[in-house]
Parts: C-alpha cells; structure tokens; sequence
C-alpha cells in the first residue's frame, strides 16, 4: 500500500522500493538498526530502471494528489460539482505530468530517490536523518571519551617502564609540541631466592624458622638500598632509615627465636645477623 512506501530509488541498473511491514523484522543500513523495513529490488538496463522509477514517481504523486483532495471535498456534493472539480483538477495535473517527463529527461545522473523528488515524504526523511545524526554523534562522544582513557592508561604504563629502564619508550603518546616527560630510574629492589640458600633441616618448625631468616635478610637488604638511594627529601629519607631499622630489629627478633628453638632441642645457636649485615648501617 502507497502509506507504507518509505522510498522509492534507482542506482544504474537497480531499482528498488522501500516499504514498512510490522510484520517483518530486518536489518537496514538505512535505518541504522532492526525495524519493519522492507527492500525489494529489480533489475534491467539503465534506461528501463529509470523509466520504471519515473512512472513510480508518477503513480505516489497521483497518490498524494488524490489524498490530500479526499480531504478537501465535502461529504456531501452533487455529481455536477464533483464533475467540475475533476475538470478543473485534470488540467494543471496533466501539465504536471508532462513537466515531470521533460525534468526527468534532463536527468543525467546514474541514481535517484523518492527523497530527492521533493514529495511530502521528505520532510519525514529529513527528521530520520537528523535523529540518526544526533545518535552518531552521541557514539562519536563515546568513542572519544574511551580513546582519552586508554591514552592516559597507555601513558601510566610507559611512565611505570621508564621508570624500571630510565628511559621513556618511543610508545608514549605525545601531543602536538609536546616534549616526553623526565623520569628518575628507580633503584632496583627486587630479589630471588636461590633453592641452594634454604638450609635442609630435618626439623619442619626449624626449616620454616630458616626460610622466614632468609627471605627477611633480603628484604633488609632491599630496605638498605632505598635508604641509600641519593637525591630523597628529608621526610622520604627519614622514613626509609626508620623501615630499614625496623626491618633489622624484625630480622634479630627471627635469629632469636630461631636460637631459642635450637637451644630447647639441644643444638647450638647461631649468629646470623651479625654475618648477614656487616658494617655499614645507617644510623
């Protein structure tokens, strides 16, 4: 039926016609989504194609025509009136015609639509394609926000990089004059154990005390090389020697208990601590 029509369009050698049917769900890139839109398709020679869509122009104009004069004749008329209306309305509708084929044979591109006919469908068309820009332009939003996030989560990383390397890696995002960022290298604090230095006691409780020494007397070490790193404000500095002597403390308090254990079973204590941190501690 002419009132479900959306367009009607040709394309070289393809003619096709739009309709609405709630009957049917489909796919149209038209309508950017799922709806009621329906494509049917045809296919001759380009002259043809476009003969066919002037006629189908043509015919929806006829329909338009006659619609909106429904609405204007009365319910109640006389044959003769009716007779001179149509009299009336028949000559500047054949004009209209005939100035419709003349346009159309000056056509000289490829492609056409029921849009670009200037029928009353346009205005309806035209407010489709102003909500679907507006949608488009929600999601371009969208899509910029989330690009500006990962580019700042992109910056962290490489940040994190340089400053385990000392250097800034080529990957960093910069903008237009932007010069890359300075960062200071990290000392290195990281440790691994090695499975010859876990002492083998017979004993578990002795074998987990042994482990838990020398895990610590690695991370004191750790602690000392933070508290000797140069350049540290005076808060930053006083806070590390405090960790450091913290951690030494936690490390003779784990000898101790790991010599009174030795000494309840019988064996003789050790001194660890003291071979573990020779020499220079930080006052």
């Amino acid at each position: 039926q002419w009132k479900q029509l959306e367009n009607l369009y040709f394309r070289e050698k393809k003619f096709a016609v739009e309709v609405h049917d709630p009957r049917r769900i489909s796919v149209s890139r038209r309508t950017f989504g799922q709806s009621g839109l329906v494509v049917q398709t045809w296919y001759a020679n380009t002259s043809l194609i476009k003969s066919i869509w002037v006629m189908a122009i043509s015919q929806h104009q006829f329909y338009l025509d006659r619609k909106q004069s429904k609405a204007k004749i009365p319910s109640a008329r006389s044959l003769d009136d009716i007779a001179m209306d149509l009299t009336e309305m028949g000559t500047p509708k054949v004009s209209k015609l005939v100035n419709l084929e003349a346009k159309n044979q000056l056509i000289m591109a490829s492609n056409g639509s029921l849009i670009s006919s200037g029928s009353q469908d346009s205005e309806v068309s035209e407010e489709q394609k102003k909500e679907k820009i507006m949608e488009l332009k929600k999601k371009e939003k969208l899509l910029q926000e989330k690009l500006l996030q990962k580019v700042e989560e992109l910056k962290k990383i490489c940040l994190r990089e340089a400053e385990l390397t000392g250097k800034v890696p080529k990957e960093y995002p910069l903008g237009a004059g932007e010069e890359p960022p300075q960062v200071r290298r990290r000392v290195g604090t990281a440790f691994k154990l090695d499975d010859n230095l876990l002492p083998s006691e017979e004993d578990p409780t002795l074998q987990d005390l042994e482990s838990n020494f020398i895990i610590h007397q690695k991370l004191v070490e750790a602690a000392k090389k933070l508290a000797s790193e140069p350049d540290l404000c005076k808060n930053v500095k006083k806070k590390r020697k405090q960790e450091y002597a913290d951690a030494v403390k936690k490390l003779q308090e784990i000898e101790n208990s790991i010599n009174e254990y030795r000494i309840k079973c019988g064996k003789k204590p050790t001194q660890k601590s003291t071979l573990a941190l020779p020499g220079e501690r930080i006052p």
